[in-house]
């Protein structure tokens, strides 16, 4: 088999681990769920590199001498339409979410059916792959992180994607201090993107815990709409948010007509099986279609 050396590919899982390609680099990680054996056990041998994650947090990366990147290396790898840098960071990331990849697609779509007719918010908003593709799709973005490296990370993947001239707001700060704000500025949003994490800190030591601030965080993100988006996507990696928790936790507040999506988020193999990643629930008004 031979993978495209210019994107990303998950090529097989198993044993709790996964084989990726990520550009020119065939790389082992962790995968917590895949409590399986391999599908493809003699593509593993192979590999440039593995991350080893610590039992203290964090972990490292090793490589085959004749493989190994240098530690500032990053490279660009296409996710069509968008251009995206990569770094194999020393806690195991790489800069992309790939089970996000029909996520930002469907993205992409609605926006292109708003254009200019508001302004989308992306929370804990990573590298940015989904606010370039709602720039890309034609509408205006706030995006919000509490890393300034990540926000930083993410101007440069619009800069390399083309989109350093779309009209955004990048923004370092802590996300219910910010929505508080921009409550009182009077502030509306056309749509919402967010995938909150399990436990976080803010930009100064805030501490954010899913299971208690995730409710407090929606009901804000509904006065910055009058509870009528026009779309929400709403991610989650944490144990008991089911697809229909989310499902639940957007239905119970919202009140604008539209559809729901409610799926498990996974990630093709190259055999065709999927990879299980989280749980995925989108809003969409009448007004637009996936």
């Amino acid at each position: 088999m031979s993978a495209n050396k210019n994107t990303y590919q998950l090529i097989d899982s198993g044993n709790f681990k996964k084989l990726e390609q990520v550009g020119p680099y065939k790389v082992i990680r962790p995968s917590p769920v895949a409590a399986w054996p391999p599908t493809q056990g003699s593509l593993w041998k192979d590999a440039d590199g593995e991350y080893h994650r610590s039992d203290k947090g964090g972990g490292n990366w090793s490589w085959k001498s004749a493989s190994r990147p240098d530690s500032e290396d990053e490279f660009l790898i296409q996710i069509p339409p968008l251009t995206v840098k990569i770094r194999f960071t020393p806690f195991g990331h790489l800069g992309i979410f790939p089970e996000q990849l029909s996520n930002w697609d469907r993205i992409r779509n609605v926006s292109s059916q708003l254009t200019g007719q508001g302004e989308v918010l992306n929370l804990f908003a990573y590298s940015g792959l989904s606010t370039l593709s709602v720039l890309a799709g034609g509408l205006d973005a706030c995006h919000l992180d509490s890393s300034k490296g990540m926000v930083e990370w993410a101007r440069e993947n619009a800069q390399v994607s083309g989109l350093a001239g779309k009209k955004v707001r990048w923004i370092v700060e802590d996300v219910l201090k910010f929505l508080n704000r921009e409550i009182r500025r009077e502030k509306k949003y056309v749509g919402f993107i967010l995938d909150p994490p399990t436990f976080g800190r803010g930009a100064s030591g805030e501490v954010f815990k899913i299971e208690k601030d995730l409710p407090e965080m929606m009901d804000l993100l509904m006065k910055l709409c009058d509870n009528k988006p026009e779309f929400v996507f709403l991610t989650c990696h944490s144990t008991g948010f089911s697809p229909l928790a989310l499902r639940r936790i957007l239905e119970g507040r919202i009140k604008t007509p539209g559809n729901y999506l409610t799926e498990e988020l996974s990630i093709s193999e190259s055999t065709g099986r999927l990879h299980p990643a989280g749980s995925n629930c989108v809003f969409y008004s009448n007004r637009v279609k996936l």
